[in-house]
């Protein structure tokens, strides 16, 4: 009967299966963030993550691209001086019409950003 019953939770364990991981986007397509107030702009690929303010100008952070965590709204991507969080849902950056498929929270150096973001329109 113990055998009957831990075969059958192995089997029931093996028919749910945990959300497939995003692939990274390839090193030429890029995820574009941006916010205002103060304005600023985060670009991703496989690569790396770079953040830019726009009163800093020619100041970057650049980081390694890590593996995202992935929640159920959207993804995390942590490094040692930025973390992105990108959460799945209409957003406008209140300035254009322009309308954006995520809403994005980043935090570099213990400074916290709102903006929107997306992969542009063109790219792969």
């Amino acid at each position: 009967m113990k055998k009957t019953a831990t075969l059958l939770a192995v089997l029931l364990a093996g028919c749910v299966e945990p959300p497939p991981l995003p692939p990274p986007p390839p090193t030429g397509q890029l995820y574009v963030a941006l916010g205002t107030e103060p304005f600023w702009r985060l670009t991703m690929n496989s690569a790396e993550i770079v953040f830019t303010e726009a009163n800093a100008p020619g100041v970057q952070i650049a980081q390694p691209t890590p593996p995202p965590v992935v929640g159920t709204a959207g993804e995390t991507y942590r490094t040692p001086r930025i973390n992105l969080n990108i959460v799945q849902g209409a957003c406008s950056d209140g300035m254009s019409s322009r309308s954006y498929p995520d809403k994005v929270q980043v935090t570099v150096d213990g400074r916290t950003f709102q903006g929107c973001g997306g992969v542009p329109t063109g790219q792969p």
